[in-house]
């Protein structure tokens, strides 16, 4: 089972009572893939069949701006093929949608239905036991399969809920938990929103409480960076292609620097400049083949993370051996456990110390750093260990005392090329030009392009 991934496409600039304790342990399990990445919705899309969709839940759907996004991204892939009918409704519950199903979501007769109603089975108000919920499920499934064969049922378990709205649905993981269990156990798909809605509140609270401003309903911000992008990547939508343009994939939302912040400053920075395409995702497993194959460079901000797949790691290394850029931002304390990155990489941290500091020039024939005089900057002091193999080509480093250490450099990798900064902890980094145009102008030079 290949886990999903969640990249947002460049087309986009949510007491106790009568509770049954499952009889299996809550993990975060691995979420039922898609074989290749695909759907019989993407696949039949491709044929040229016209399709209609139907999303059927809660709130979260009824509201979410991820129906419209997600309806507003097949249009763009495949104009004039896709009718998506929001059958949702706020408040309601799996009972609710056994009673409500002939009319909201039969009687459409979808080639590809959603399912969420986890978040207000748990709501303790409604009573319903997650053993209940899932015969509710199950009569849905059963009942939609028995009247359209050919429907392709995907499973959602969405964001969790946050503060009073947790309170109110203590048991909230047992009901996603049992959505996994009956795809695995059905062969039907899922896609396990919750997992990644996870990480960001497990790792950066801040972003969480911007994207979930009432602690349940994601925004539209949100649905577009995590819902809609997890949705689409988990669906194997192919990328609008734009020619000419170098398509980048920043792989954020490890450890606990602000990747959202420095995603905020990059995508602006990318634009402005007109030879960009854009894409972030919080899930390594974008790194797998066939995913890694639509970009031109994939960039690396901040630290953690670790591989969970060997595909993940060959997928990188085969990309950038083949051809493929690499560009790293303050990421050389990242996947720590893994040879294949820090060979890619060429540095591995092993300390730091912080403050404003004066940067030199070190090639100033190369392409990346040619039009560049000395600056100042404050900044993290990265200091890396070189691995074995890996020979430096100094660009910059910084000068303060003892410390001077590179604080970039280049390497060719096979045919692909590898550009790397370990500037750019925060925003008193970001926010320095010169560190903005030596990011631009490396991720250039990564694309094997002539920088600007």
């Amino acid at each position: 089972m290949s886990l999903c991934s969640n990249i947002i496409p460049n087309f986009f600039a949510v007491a106790f009572l009568g509770l049954s304790v499952l009889p299996w342990p809550v993990l975060s399990a691995e979420p039922v893939g898609f074989p290749n990445g695909e759907s019989q919705l993407v696949n039949r899309l491709e044929a040229g069949k016209t399709q209609t969709v139907v999303t059927y839940g809660t709130s979260l759907t009824s509201g979410g701006a991820w129906v419209n996004q997600f309806a507003a991204a097949l249009e763009a892939r495949w104009p004039g093929k896709t009718t998506v009918v929001n059958s949702g409704a706020g408040g309601m519950w799996s009972t609710w949608g056994v009673e409500n199903l002939e009319t909201r979501v039969i009687a459409k007769k979808p080639d590809t239905l959603f399912i969420e109603f986890g978040i207000n089975d748990a709501y303790l108000d409604y009573k319903t036991s997650v053993a209940k919920a899932r015969a509710n499920l199950e009569n849905m499934i059963k009942r939609v399969l028995t009247a359209k064969a050919d429907t392709e049922i995907i499973l959602m378990t969405m964001n969790p809920p946050i503060a009073n709205h947790l309170k109110a649905r203590p048991e909230i993981k047992h009901y996603y938990e049992m959505y996994r269990q009956v795809a695995k156990e059905q062969g039907l798909k899922l896609v396990d929103h919750a997992v990644h809605w996870e990480r960001v509140l497990e790792h950066n609270k801040n972003v969480f409480h911007r994207y979930v401003p009432d602690g349940i309903h994601p925004n539209a911000e949100g649905c577009g960076d995590i819902t809609t992008s997890t949705l689409l990547n988990c669906l194997g939508v192919p990328p609008i292609t734009a020619p000419d343009k170098i398509k980048v994939l920043m792989v954020g939302g490890r450890g606990s620097h602000d990747w959202s912040g420095f995603y905020d400053i990059l995508n602006p920075l990318l634009a402005k400049a007109g030879d960009f395409v854009l894409d972030l995702t919080l899930e390594i497993d974008s790194l797998r083949e066939p995913y890694i194959s639509n970009y031109d460079v994939v960039l690396f901000y901040g630290p953690g993370g670790d591989f969970t797949d060997p595909n993940q790691e060959k997928g990188l290394h085969d990309f950038v051996k083949n051809g493929g850029g690499l560009a790293g931002v303050h990421a050389t304390d990242a996947f720590k456990k893994s040879d294949v990155y820090w060979r890619l990489m060429g540095g591995r941290f092993t300390t730091h110390r912080g403050g404003e500091f004066t940067i030199r020039i070190m090639d100033k024939a190369h392409p990346v750093t040619a039009p560049f005089g000395d600056f100042r900057i404050h900044d993290e002091t990265y200091q890396n260990e070189y691995h074995p193999k890996f020979k430096l080509h100094n660009l910059f480093r910084m000068d303060r005392g003892q410390e001077q250490q590179s604080m970039g450099w280049v390497q060719d990798y096979g045919k692909g090329r590898v550009f790397n900064t370990t500037l750019g902890h925060d925003g008193n980094a970001w926010k320095s030009e010169a560190f903005q145009a030596i990011v631009r102008r490396g991720i250039y030079w990564a694309a094997g392009r002539e920088p600007k």
